[in-house]
């Protein structure tokens, strides 16, 4: 049963991937994507394939971790009898208040604070303190430990070590680099808190994974808590949007301190990110 857990939860990590590769409008990984998903839903038994394929049309995500005796998907504490049994992962449990299939989890990465603000746009999940003029990292490990460090720092995020092994491991199913010097990289499924954004820059580049290899120099990292789960598509898409064309990439990359690259950011995607 543990196994069949495991590749439900791969299941969603893979659905959710091709709904990125779909939100900034790439072909590169698609293919691939749905043979996977295919693949994989072929070996789960077919009543709990269908099971999650009418949860996943119903929530932003089907599968979720129970973390200290809390459905992290509604919140609800979870009976003990049954936390119990999905601890012991015998069987298919789930929620009495969501019906989210359930799993066990000691823990999970946790934001210390979120960002609330009244106003639009890049406000209300992100700040000038969360920019990166120039990355130091030479790599796609040492570019993820800065920016997973600088959340910490700043004191959105607890255990930055834990946050970077998520964020690794995101990357080696797809890279999230795309043709335009771009990368999406981020950690799905925290808890507490809002959708954080920090931005860093790397005006030479460094290979991200990028389709034709190409080097990658924006970089919009992202805290996503399982009720964001889905409206991180739109933040996605409205990135895409404001940085589709080399002028506004090119803008964002001229700015020297924080506060320049924050105001170039939100008077960029003011129109897309509303």
């Amino acid at each position: 049963m543990k196994q069949i857990m495991n590749q439900l939860i791969q299941l969603q990590d893979l659905s959710f991937t091709l709904a990125e590769q779909k939100a900034l409008t790439t072909e590169t990984h698609l293919q691939t994507l749905q043979e996977s998903i295919k693949s994989l839903t072929g070996g789960i038994p077919k009543e709990t394939a269908q099971l999650f394929q009418k949860l996943i049309k119903h929530y932003a995500t089907a599968v979720v971790p129970m973390a200290k005796g809390i459905c992290t998907g509604c919140g609800m504490a979870v009976p003990t009898i049954l936390a119990y049994e999905v601890q012991v992962g015998e069987k298919i449990i789930q929620c009495p208040r969501c019906t989210r299939i359930i799993y066990y989890r000691d823990s999970l990465p946790r934001q210390v604070k979120r960002v609330v603000k009244p106003s639009a746009g890049l406000n209300r999940f992100s700040a000038s303190s969360l920019m990166i003029p120039e990355l130091a990292g030479k790599d796609r490990q040492e570019v993820l430990a800065e920016m997973t460090q600088l959340l910490a720092e700043q004191r959105y995020i607890e255990e930055p070590d834990r946050l970077l092994e998520v964020a690794l491991s995101r990357e080696s199913i797809v890279p999230t680099a795309i043709e335009h010097g771009l990368a999406f990289p981020h950690v799905r499924g925290v808890e507490g808190g809002g959708l954080i954004l920090a931005c860093g820059l790397k005006k030479d580049g460094i290979a991200f994974g990028a389709p034709k290899k190409h080097l990658t120099r924006i970089f919009f990292f992202m805290v996503i808590p399982l009720a964001a789960s889905a409206f991180y598509l739109q933040l996605i898409t409205g990135l895409m949007e404001a940085f589709r064309e080399a002028p506004a990439r090119e803008k964002l990359l001229d700015c020297k301190t924080p506060e320049k690259m924050w105001h170039a950011l939100n008077q960029l995607t003011k129109k897309t990110i509303i």
